[in-house]
């Protein structure tokens, strides 16, 4: 394994005392010494900056850059608006999930694609290759933007105090002025709470970074607490539970998708020939241990009915909770279910998702 790539701002992060690890072959935080519960709960209360910089940014522009991701994407860009957004799902020929990026249309042949760490090892080469011939043009800008996202009810408050005007709806991305420089601001989260991401040149990352950091009430949040804020509503990730080897469908994520539309996109036959024996469910724990993903799931009758696919303590809920592919037909909503970890076994009940319902996020994560 080569050595870790760092961001423009992990001097910053270990300067301010975080625990770096590796994810996706970045140097990323996990947490600032004050830890992943203070970072989580101060987030879904007032206001955290995440330093994304390890994000995928991919544009895709040209004559023919729309019909061309239409092609590629399992929910329609082509009927995207300017300056509108929304997350999509790549999908693999066999129709298993590679990733949900989030596609910007930032003029009428302008895209901008946003990306998780854990997508970028090959999908973004995998969508310039097949851009290749066809009148579109890629360009990779993971390492040549900063990008950096407030979260939390107060993070619009936060960037009008510093003079941002003119910020986007939700679910729109637009141009802004911060600090006397320009960036794109993309109105959108994985965090359940109303939520901007910066874009902008690499020259002003370390003078936003102080800039918010002064300002009040902002506090550094690491990666460990933006999975445990998107876990508590029930978003799937790249790598946990957006899998190739998995369908929509099978991923809870069947509703996204419209078959009578008279589209073809990568891996649309496949679908309509695999039935989803598992499906995506929630479970709340009935204490503060979690079950971490992999965890084999039971039933009542001790049938291994699945795995967990992401688990963790969830501050807001004061409980653990998971999600865990199961047996569809061997699951019922409100049944009691166990998890076999070390030295222990865990029970908990299948909820609806949501497990968190209280965040300030204006509209759905997925978006229209």
């Amino acid at each position: 394994m080569g050595a870790l790539i760092t961001t423009p701002l992990t001097e910053y992060e270990i300067e301010l005392g975080a625990k770096m690890v590796p994810r996706a072959g970045w140097n990323v935080p996990l947490a600032y010494p004050e830890g992943i519960i203070a970072e989580h709960r101060h987030t879904r209360t007032h206001c955290s900056v995440f330093d994304l910089c390890a994000s995928g940014k991919l544009r895709v522009a040209g004559a023919g850059a729309a019909a061309a991701l239409d092609g590629w994407f399992a929910r329609p860009v082509a009927d995207l608006e300017p300056g509108r957004c929304r997350r999509n799902l790549l999908l693999n020929e066999q129709g298993g999930v590679l990733g949900a990026p989030l596609v910007a249309r930032m003029g009428e042949e302008d895209f901008l694609l946003l990306t998780e760490p854990e997508f970028d090892a090959g999908s973004l080469s995998r969508i310039a290759g097949l851009c290749a011939g066809k009148g579109v043009e890629t360009q990779d800008l993971t390492r040549l933007l900063a990008r950096i996202a407030l979260a939390g009810p107060k993070s619009r408050a936060v960037l009008e105090t510093l003079n941002v005007r003119e910020l986007p709806e939700y679910g729109c991305a637009g141009s802004v002025e911060v600090d006397g420089f320009r960036a794109i601001a993309v109105h959108a989260g994985s965090t359940g709470e109303e939520a901007f991401s910066l874009l902008f040149n690499l020259d002003y990352v370390d003078q936003l970074w102080d800039l918010l950091l002064e300002t009040e009430p902002v506090m550094p949040a690491g990666y460990g607490a933006r999975d445990s804020l998107r876990l508590e509503m029930g978003f799937p990730a790249c790598g946990s539970e957006l899998v190739p080897e998995f369908t929509p469908a099978e991923s809870g994520l069947g509703a996204l998708l419209h078959p009578e539309e008279p589209r073809e996109f990568t891996g649309r036959a496949s679908l309509g020939s695999r039935f989803p024996g598992q499906r995506l469910f929630g479970v709340r724990l009935d204490g503060r241990r979690a079950a971490r993903e992999g965890t084999l799931v039971l039933n009542a009758r001790d049938e291994v009915i699945g795995r967990v696919t992401s688990g963790s303590f969830c501050p807001s809920l004061d409980a653990a909770a998971a999600l865990c592919r199961l047996e569809a037909s061997l699951v019922k909503p409100g049944e009691s279910l166990r998890f076999e970890v070390t030295g222990a076994v865990l029970t908990g009940t299948v909820v609806p998702l949501p497990f968190y319902d209280g965040g300030s996020a204006p509209g759905d994560w997925w978006l229209p």
